[in-house]
């Protein structure tokens, strides 16, 4: 659901409003009022809140990539990377029998067969993607398969479990328009990468 402008500034306005009137300081100090008659607790009633309804979540993907599911066996480096020049047109020739039109950079094309392969050191999305998962390894680490056709396949090898780096991940997808074993081509491609990528 997305909110107006006008509805955000008026319910904001309407919250500092509520704020700063509550901000009003009392003179005095807080005692029993000595006339007040308590009465016994009845015990026939309780003064327990109804149990807060729990909210429905979406069942957790199975083939996501969970900090404590990942395997490290070769942590790599994660930052100081050129984030889409790990691999050159030679490594993309080689993956796929194409001629690269690009030396570097996160798109190659090719022709001869025509393809498109991205690479890119990342976040990896691998719950986000559509498509058949496979969790495989590369290096020792876990990594994923996701297979949305024939024609488009992505790798994506973990490069460290430090919950604290950003682009954890490297990743290659390779599109052919022409017949190509995608996936084939993807897993040759992000193995290269990341024995290119330094171990940190």
């Amino acid at each position: 659901m997305h909110l107006r402008p006008a509805a955000v500034l008026l319910a904001l306005g309407l919250t500092l409003a509520a704020v700063t009137g509550c901000a009003e300081q009392v003179k005095g100090s807080a005692a029993a009022d000595p006339k007040a008659v308590q009465e016994p607790a009845d015990p026939t009633t309780t003064t327990k809140k109804p149990p807060a309804s729990t909210p429905v979540s979406k069942p957790a993907d199975p083939t996501a990539p969970k900090q404590g599911d990942v395997k490290i066996t070769t942590k790599k480096k994660t930052t100081g990377l050129e984030t889409c020049g790990v691999l050159k047109a030679a490594d993309v020739e080689a993956a796929t029998g194409g001629k690269s039109s690009a030396d570097g950079g996160c798109i190659h094309t090719t022709t001869g067969p025509s393809t498109v392969i991205t690479q890119m050191v990342t976040v990896p999305e691998v719950a986000d993607q559509e498509g058949e998962k496979k969790q495989i390894e590369i290096g020792g680490n876990t990594a994923w398969q996701v297979s949305a056709s024939k024609e488009d396949c992505q790798v994506t090898v973990m490069l460290t479990d430090d919950p604290n780096a950003i682009t954890s991940a490297f990743s290659v997808s390779v599109l052919a328009i022409e017949e190509l074993d995608t996936c084939a081509a993807a897993l040759k491609l992000a193995t290269e990468g990341f024995n290119r990528i330094p171990s940190a």
